[in-house]
């Protein structure tokens, strides 16, 4: 990909609807929150999120390897599928919640202009839909979100107008004294937490853009196609908690929309979006780890994606209390799990990626450590996330330092060789 395919694949893939939700609490009256406090949060996480998108995006971009093999230099040719599970079980469950989420726009269009609908019918023929969209793999999810992109961007920024002229924004959420302290960082992690997949994955697409300008086309490209959208999506969740009061993003669409027609445009960005978004951060991760794992082909893979999605019962996680324990609870896996990858690439390997040797699973590779899995990422990625379950709401704000340090100072001494009894190799032969 180019850049001009490139950056609206990560503009229609960022547009997360889940992250309308995280906003809207983080807002007076419905979070601790003023609107400025709110806001800046929500910046500071957008900004986070793509310096995670740019240092793990790296290896593909550099090397062309995708996160499933990203991950056998630090964890082992074995010890990968530790990583990867933690990565695609969240994948698949957002993958079921996006369709969920599409299932009720659908419902709500044709019940509003028709008179009819029926929430499970919608649900299985979304599914069906993403699935066949994802069935030619990259490239037909190349062209679909390149196109979703300014339709997404256009309506999207139409609904905002609507609310805004129509609700504005009461003068208690300026004047409201809000909280600088815990719950200022609440936001940060919950803002980070709900895109830190497609941090971790990152490379599933870097290695798609063709180099050039050395490092300069991966960053632009990342910096461009993914702060701008998420930080939009971010905001508009704060418009809708401050201007509507309603959390449910189909719902306050047509609560403000002047005509149903018009409110019918406007949840057409609710469908484009999590068609896009389920492309790229939600079948994409998890059949290139089954394709690692079972050996089975990419159709089949995204079969068994879209099965799983179901088993999930994204109606339930949803609507329930459970969505931000959900959260908090897979970031305190996830947070480790990137800073380990991020500190392997940049401290440990030294950029150098070993790709022959990633690619050997066989006992003769320099990633088999012990038999096939290293000790010193494992052990890491549970510290990592041990530290985090005290303070779950802060998850990966803890975890992602802490998996960091432990994981350099279990290479600097060397843990997995000290076990097996042979040094263990971290360079490249002269």
């Amino acid at each position: 990909m180019g850049l001009k395919t490139y950056i609206p694949v990560w503009w229609s893939s960022l547009i997360v609807v889940q992250a309308f939700a995280v906003a809207f609490f983080a807002v007076y009256p419905q979070g601790q929150l003023n609107l400025a406090q709110a806001a800046l949060a929500c910046l500071i996480g957008a900004a986070l999120v793509t310096g995670f998108f740019i240092l793990n995006g790296f290896p593909g971009y550099e090397e062309g390897i995708p996160y499933a093999v990203q991950t056998r230099s630090a964890f082992g040719a074995r010890g990968a599928i530790i990583p990867n599970l933690v990565r695609i079980i969240p994948a698949i469950a957002w993958f079921g919640v996006g369709n969920w989420i599409g299932a009720q726009a659908i419902l709500t269009i044709t019940d509003t202009l028709f008179g009819f609908g029926n929430i499970w019918v919608y649900f299985f023929l979304f599914l069906f839909l993403n699935l066949a969209l994802a069935w030619g793999g990259v490239t037909s999810i190349e062209w679909f979100d390149s196109i979703a992109a300014g339709v997404i961007i256009i309506l999207l920024a139409y609904t905002v107008y609507i609310v805004l002229t129509t609700e504005g924004i009461p003068q208690d959420v300026l004047t409201y004294g809000g909280s600088w302290g815990m719950q200022f960082v609440t936001v940060i992690a919950a803002s980070v937490g709900v895109i830190i997949t497609g941090a971790l994955n990152a490379s599933d697409l870097s290695r798609h853009l063709e180099q050039s300008d050395g490092a300069g086309n991966h960053i632009f490209g990342a910096s461009i196609g993914i702060l701008p959208p998420l930080l939009f999506m971010l905001l508009v969740g704060i418009t809708f908690g401050v201007s509507t009061g309603n959390p449910n993003p189909i719902a306050a669409i047509m609560a403000v929309a002047p005509t149903p027609i018009l409110g019918t445009m406007m949840l057409v960005f609710i469908i484009g979006a999590q068609i896009s978004t389920n492309l790229t951060l939600n079948i994409l991760p998890p059949t290139h780890v089954f394709q690692d794992t079972l050996g089975v082909s990419w159709k089949q893979g995204v079969l068994i994606t879209g099965v799983l999605s179901v088993v999930t019962f994204p109606w339930v996680l949803f609507s329930s209390q459970w969505f931000f324990t959900f959260i908090n609870f897979y970031s305190a896996f996830l947070g480790p799990a990137l800073g380990i990858l991020i500190a392997d690439y940049w401290i440990v390997q030294d950029r150098f990626s070993d790709v022959d040797a990633l690619y050997d699973k066989s006992e003769d590779s320099r990633f088999w450590y012990v038999s096939g899995v290293s000790p010193s990422a494992i052990l890491a990625l549970l510290i990592g996330a041990g530290a985090s379950m005290p303070v779950l709401n802060l998850s990966w704000i803890v975890g992602l330092p802490v998996g960091v340090v432990t994981y350099v100072a279990f290479r600097r001494i060397d843990l997995d060789g000290y076990i097996t009894g042979t040094p263990t190799v971290t360079e490249p032969a002269d």
